[in-house]
């Protein structure tokens, strides 16, 4: 939950950030880096979604495989 409360911060920074009165230099420095944060809260939020997502279907490995199903067939030899 951190994670997620630390993106909604820097969201909130971020739209605060064009009516603070900072310098260029700076506004550009925390823009940058409120987007690198925001983007590694992301990827990790992704992986915690991915692994309770596994979890929760188990752990079966699905292929898309497909074979057909054919009728019995009958050896001609053995019928003589």
């Amino acid at each position: 939950m951190l994670k997620i409360s630390t993106i909604f911060a820097l969201g909130v920074l971020v739209i605060l950030v064009p009516f603070s009165g900072f310098p260029l230099e700076w506004k550009n420095f925390l823009y940058v880096a409120s987007g690198i944060v925001i983007a590694g809260f992301s990827v990790l939020i992704r992986k915690e979604l991915h692994e309770v997502l596994r979890h929760l279907h188990g752990d079966e490995v699905k292929t898309e495989s497909y074979t057909e199903n054919s009728p019995k067939q009958e050896n001609p030899v053995e019928n003589k």
